[in-house]
């Protein structure tokens, strides 16, 4: 149950962390560039990641608890 909690913040986190990314990326690159730069997806990618290394990260810091 734990797992699966993890794994949804893991998922709402990175998600949110990809638009945030998303956003800084598409503001460099309007700056720097004049035209619109980013990565299609990225929230979603991040996403993805975020949630599989969620369960993995709680794992370790329970191993290094004992």
């Amino acid at each position: 149950m734990k797992a699966a909690v993890a794994v949804v913040v893991g998922l709402i986190t990175g998600f949110l962390a990809g638009i945030v990314l998303s956003e800084i990326i598409g503001i460099a690159g309007f700056v720097l560039a004049r035209r619109a730069i980013g990565i299609k997806y990225l929230p979603i990618y991040l996403a993805i990641v975020f949630a599989v290394a969620a369960p993995v990260v709680r794992a370790r810091i329970r191993r290094s608890r004992r």
